[in-house]
């Protein structure tokens, strides 16, 4: 009998968040407030329990939390815009995964992204203020059928919707926040809510 092959294990959101954060709080504190090209490719992070690795410039890297002060400033700033861009990436997904299996999002979430993700946090903000009054039961109503996606297939899905007829007045409702369920921002959390709260 032949062997299935196993797909590679992958830690649950929540983990993979901790693990990212882990990653950027041990790079230089001062690049963190400052705005830095990136001089290397930086991509497939896998940051574990002792170390982070990740692909830079077509080549594989590991290397141990303690040691990434050790890394050049370059190298470091390249890291912390994937660390800093996968972890935005991963808390829309999870908000948006709150939203569907609880209709809420809680505090503590909220509070993690005052500092790092502002404008994620201003998002769901804009979202509690349409829903204002809703129970969760209905919110989590809302969101069952909204698939959440990213990448390639969110580029393409907001191509074809902001590309539309010209003059078709719904397209500006996603940029009219309390009005018709919009944002100020386009991302993954924002376009995928606004499919749920169309028409409400």
């Amino acid at each position: 009998m032949a062997k299935t092959k196993r797909k590679p294990f992958k830690p649950r959101i929540t983990k993979r968040i901790n693990n990212l954060s882990r990653a950027i709080n041990k790079i230089e504190p001062d690049l963190k407030n400052k705005v830095r090209a990136a001089e290397f490719s930086i991509q497939d992070i896998r940051p574990g329990i002792n170390d982070v690795k990740y692909i830079k410039d077509g080549i594989e890297t590991k290397v141990r939390y303690d040691q990434i002060t050790s890394l050049s400033i370059d190298e470091q700033a390249s890291l912390l815009n994937k660390l800093s861009t996968d972890r935005f990436n991963l808390r829309q997904e999870r908000a948006l995964q709150k939203l569907k299996e609880t209709g809420k999002i809680s505090r503590q979430f909220k509070r993690s992204l005052i500092d790092d993700n502002p404008d994620l946090l201003k998002s769901i903000e804009q979202l509690e203020e349409t829903v204002a009054g809703s129970q969760p039961e209905g919110i989590m109503e809302l969101f069952s059928s909204v698939d959440i996606i990213s990448g390639e297939d969110f580029l393409n899905e907001t191509d074809d919707f902001f590309q539309g007829p010209d003059g078709t007045p719904e397209l500006f409702d996603f940029y009219r926040p309390g009005e018709a369920g919009g944002f100020s921002d386009l991302n993954v959390f924002t376009w995928s809510a606004y499919q749920a709260l169309k028409g409400i």
